[in-house]
C-alpha cells in the first residue's frame, strides 16, 4: 500500500515538474519571461504577423506582438501593433521596426533595429515603422509594381509606339515623292547653269594665267638682287636688334628697381592709397546713381548743338548780327522813270 502511494507521489510531481517545464519552455519561446512594458509600430502590411509573433532585437527575442489594430489613413488602411517587450529593455529613438524572416521557412518576426542615437523611446512610445525585409515579401511588392507598371505604362507605350510607326509610314511615302520631286528641280537648275559655271572657270584660268605672268615679273633677276640686299640689310638690323636687347635688359634692371621702389613706396603709404581707393569707389559710385541725368543732359547739349550748327550753315551772318536779316524786299520801281 506504501508503496503506491510513493508510486503516485512521484508520478504526480514528475507530471507537474513537467508541466512547469512546459510552461517555462512556452514563456522563453514567446519571449515573456517577466514583466512587460508596452510600445507600438504602425505598418503598412502585416502578412503572416498575428498575435503571438516573437519580436526581436538585432535577432534577441525580447517579446511578443500582443495585439493588431487596423488604423484607416487617408483612404487606405495601416495597421498598429501593440508589442509587449521585457521590462527595461531600451529601444534608441531612430530605431526601425520591420516583418522579417531569418530564412525561407523560418516564421515571420518582427524584428527592431537599433539606431545610433543616444536617446531612447519612452516605454508606450511608438518604433518607427519600415518595409518588410525577407525575400517573399520583397518579391511580391516587385511583381506587383511591375503589374502596375505593366498597366499603366507599358501598355499605352506599345500602343503609342504603334501609332508612331504608322504615322512615320504614312508620311514616309509623302516625303519620298516631295524628295523625289526636289531633286528633280536641282537637276535642272544644274543643267541650266552648267554652262555658266564652266564660262567662270575659263574666266578664272584665264586671270590666274595673268597673274602668273605678274609673278615672273615680279621674280626677276633684278627684284631677286634687291631681296638679298634686303636681307643683308636684316642681318645689320639683327646685329643692332641684340645690342638693343642687351640695353633693353639693363633697361629692364632698372625697370625691376624702379617698380621695387614703387612697391616700397605704396607700402608706405598703403592708408593713403586705400583712401584713395575709398573716394574714387564713391566718386564712380555717384556717377553711376546719375549716369542717366548726365546722359539726358548730354542728349540736350547735343541736339542743341545740332540744331545751333544748322542755323550757322543756312545762316552764317547770325555769328555777327545775332538773328535772322530781313528779307531782301528787291528795288521798288520810281514813278519818274516810269513817266
Amino acid at each position: 500500500m506504501r508503496n503506491h502511494f510513493l508510486n503516485y507521489t512521484a508520478v504526480g510531481i514528475f507530471v507537474a515538474a513537467m508541466i512547469v517545464a512546459l510552461v517555462v519552455a512556452l514563456s522563453m519561446l514567446s519571449g515573456r519571461t517577466g514583466p512587460t512594458d508596452t510600445y507600438y509600430v504602425e505598418l503598412d502590411d502585416v502578412t503572416d504577423v498575428k498575435y503571438g509573433t516573437i519580436v526581436r532585437f538585432a535577432g534577441f527575442p525580447i517579446g511578443q506582438v500582443e495585439k493588431i489594430t487596423p488604423v484607416p489613413n487617408e483612404g487606405k488602411y495601416r495597421f498598429r501593433l501593440q508589442l509587449a517587450v521585457q521590462e527595461g529593455w531600451k529601444f534608441p529613438q531612430d530605431s526601425i521596426a520591420r516583418i522579417a524572416a531569418s530564412s525561407f521557412l523560418a516564421g515571420k518576426t518582427i524584428e527592431v533595429n537599433g539606431g545610433l542615437t543616444s536617446a531612447v523611446i519612452a516605454p508606450g512610445g511608438d518604433i518607427a515603422g519600415g518595409t518588410a525585409a525577407d525575400m517573399f515579401s520583397l518579391m511580391a511588392q516587385v511583381a506587383g509594381e511591375i503589374g502596375d507598371l505593366s498597366k499603366s505604362s507599358l501598355k499605352p507605350l506599345v500602343a503609342k509606339i504603334s501609332d508612331i510607326i504608322d504615322r512615320i509610314g504614312n508620311t514616309t511615302e509623302v516625303n519620298l515623292k516631295e524628295l523625289m520631286t526636289s531633286l528633280n528641280s536641282i537637276a535642272h537648275e544644274v543643267n541650266a547653269k552648267t554652262p555658266i559655271i564652266v564660262g567662270n572657270v575659263e574666266t578664272f584660268s584665264s586671270q590666274l594665267n595673268t597673274e602668273m605672268a605678274k609673278v615672273d615679273q615680279l621674280l626677276s633677276e633684278k627684284n631677286i638682287g634687291a631681296v638679298g640686299n634686303s636681307l643683308s640689310n636684316i642681318e645689320r638690323a639683327t646685329a643692332n636688334a641684340e645690342v638693343a636687347s642687351k640695353d633693353l635688359r639693363s633697361l629692364g634692371g632698372q625697370i625691376t628697381k624702379v617698380a621695387d621702389q614703387i612697391s616700397a613706396l605704396v607700402a608706405d603709404n598703403r592708408k593713403g592709397v586705400d583712401k584713395s581707393v575709398a573716394d574714387l569707389e564713391y566718386t564712380l559710385r555717384a556717377v553711376a546713381q546719375n549716369i542717366d541725368s548726365i546722359t539726358h543732359n548730354l542728349d540736350g547739349t547735343t541736339r542743341n548743338m545740332n540744331e545751333f550748327s544748322r542755323l550757322i550753315r543756312q545762316n552764317p551772318g547770325l555769328l555777327l548780327s545775332g538773328s535772322n536779316p530781313e528779307t531782301d524786299k528787291g528795288l521798288s520801281p520810281n514813278s519818274g522813270d516810269e513817266q
